[in-house]
């Protein structure tokens, strides 16, 4: 009898969220600050590296799991009694973990792995993990569930908006970041999380608070007014989430909207002056 797991890696921040799914499991994408490591964030959330990283001036970086921890995680979960793992790791894009994730798939033995390439991160990979843990639930069978989650993907959009670059333009992780770099001091980013899983930037304004409006009109323009979700991640910077807040009330009245921490392992790279909002179309 088929028995199903979901698996998927801490920057999809399900550890914020409260859930009762028994057969869904995380790996940790563990951060460091010089030789300090950061990991267990479903015990310890992400204020701690938060806080560690507003008394450094350490440039953080983070780790793929490697392919022997992947798989000990894979044993792990057969061992349980399943069958099955559908693995939504981070946009392959963005990390490592989806290569590392394939390359243990061809090791282990006596369980079936499904990894795919979800090409977003944070609460959009977080709604189609929980999409697919729910559908397990109904009794969906693997190719179903697979093919569920990327249609859940693809009516989503995700937007952020950045105060300091120098975190982001140091880890190499923004797309045609030279041509930004030289107004660092005064224009921010309008950035996309691309079709392709990749970060690009848009456009740039004059100031932190267009740019979050300008991030704000993008998800406007994409969100269906009738079924969708708008999510805003932040740092807990609240003057920055309640400015946001107050112009999606404005402008969307009537939506559900949805906030999250941003996870440890994405703000190692774009720092913690950073602001994202995204959007869920449901069917």
């Amino acid at each position: 009898m088929t028995k199903i797991a979901i698996l998927t890696d801490s920057s999809s921040s399900i550890y914020n969220v409260k859930h009762n799914y028994d057969h869904l499991f995380m790996i940790d994408l563990p951060c460091f600050i010089g030789d300090e490591e950061f990991k267990d964030f479903d015990q310890n959330g992400d204020e701690v590296f938060y806080e560690a990283l507003r008394l450094s001036d350490k440039i953080p970086k983070t780790s793929q799991p490697s392919v022997g921890e992947t798989l000990n995680m894979y044993e792990l979960i057969r061992d349980l009694g399943y069958t099955n793992i559908i693995y939504l790791p981070i946009s392959k894009e963005l990390s490592g973990t989806y290569q590392n994730a394939f390359l243990a798939s061809e090791l282990v033995e006596g369980i079936t792995i499904d990894v795919v390439d979800t090409k977003t991160t944070v609460s959009i990979l977080g709604s189609m993990v929980f999409e697919a843990c729910r559908l397990v639930r109904l009794g969906k069978d693997v190719k179903t569930i697979i093919e569920e989650v990327i249609a859940l993907r693809n009516r989503t959009g995700y937007y952020a908006t950045i105060n300091d670059l120098t975190a982001l333009v140091r880890n190499g992780r923004l797309s045609n970041a030279k041509s930004i770099l030289a107004n660092l001091l005064k224009l921010k980013p309008v950035i996309t999380l691309t079709e392709a899983g990749k970060l690009v930037s848009l456009e740039t304004v004059r100031t932190y608070k267009a740019a979050i409006k300008a991030v704000i009109e993008k998800v406007v323009l994409e969100l269906d007014h009738n079924n969708g979700v708008v999510h805003v991640s932040h740092t807990n910077n609240h003057r920055d989430l309640d400015y946001a807040l107050k112009i999606i009330k404005e402008r969307l009245p009537h939506t559900e909207v949805k906030t999250f921490t941003l996870p440890a392992t994405v703000v190692a790279h774009v720092g913690l002056q950073t602001l994202a909002v995204g959007y869920v179309n449901n069917k």
